[in-house]
């Protein structure tokens, strides 16, 4: 399995997941300020998926992304039986088809200006 990033609603932060509890439903995330992990609810959080593709820049893309391709901004997304996607108010594209053009530049939950326009 994938590394999953969590994005923690009262904290407005995105962080890697470092442990999942099923039977407690809790995360434990790092924080830099803490030595320790520090759990979080299910409820408190949401689950990002680790699509398993690298951008260009060899970075992981997530479910929640924002990617940028010349100059365009768009975010990752699911779509059963399509595989992921990449997608704006003006177009869907394949996330598979643009792999090679396609850069992490943000996601959704911390950086959503930059879908404002898109």
């Amino acid at each position: 399995m994938l590394q999953p990033k969590v994005y923690i609603k009262s904290l407005d932060i995105v962080l890697p997941v470092e442990i999942i509890n099923f039977h407690e439903e809790t995360v434990e995330v790092y924080l830099n300020d803490n030595a320790d992990y520090v759990p979080f609810d299910f409820d408190e959080v949401e689950f990002m998926e680790n699509t398993g593709y690298i951008d260009k820049n060899g970075t992981f893309i997530y479910i929640g992304d924002i990617a940028e391709i010349t100059g365009v901004y768009f975010a990752i997304k699911y779509k059963a039986l399509k595989g992921y996607v990449i997608e704006n108010k003006e177009y869907t594209l394949s996330l598979e088809a643009n792999l090679d053009c396609v850069s992490v530049v943000g996601n959704i939950y911390e950086n959503k200006e930059l879908l404002k326009n898109e």
